[in-house]
């Protein structure tokens, strides 16, 4: 089965805190991830945070519906996949890092396996894509 990487790092004009607050919405990410259509928390920590949630998304190589595991740290979030429809497996890291009181820097880091039979340079484009958009869509959501 094909797996597929990319990561990019922006900086974000906004406090570490309010970007961290952020990503840890997963249900608001169809507010500024274009490919997100729904996105639903399905359970939370003691502290409030994500553990499950369930998506339906749209590529241009096709619509999926999935449902991500989270784990959290004081400076990011990373999650697998539980069930996926075209996704075998889906692993991804948001790295924030402190670039003084208002900046922050942000590592996206996504790997996807699937069984879509797409030549490899199809596959590199949808997923930097797919990366660079999520990326720009929190750039923009917060500046």
């Amino acid at each position: 089965m094909p797996t597929d990487t990319a990561s990019r790092t922006v900086l974000v004009a906004a406090p570490l805190d309010r970007v961290l607050e952020t990503v840890r919405a997963v249900d608001t990410q169809p507010e500024w991830v274009t490919e997100i259509l729904e996105a639903e928390i399905l359970d939370k920590d003691d502290e409030g945070r994500p553990t499950r949630a369930r998506f339906r998304a749209a590529t241009p190589v096709g619509s999926d519906r999935y449902t991500l595991a989270y784990e959290h740290s004081a400076t990011g979030m990373s999650w697998h996949l539980l069930e996926g429809r075209l996704q075998t497996g889906q692993d991804g890291r948001y790295t924030l890092h402190r670039k003084g009181t208002r900046s922050t820097e942000v590592t996206f880091e996504l790997t996807v396996t699937h069984n879509l039979p797409l030549p490899g340079f199809i596959r590199r484009r949808v997923i930097n894509g797919l990366v660079a958009s999520t990326t720009d869509g929190l750039k923009s959501y917060l500046e």
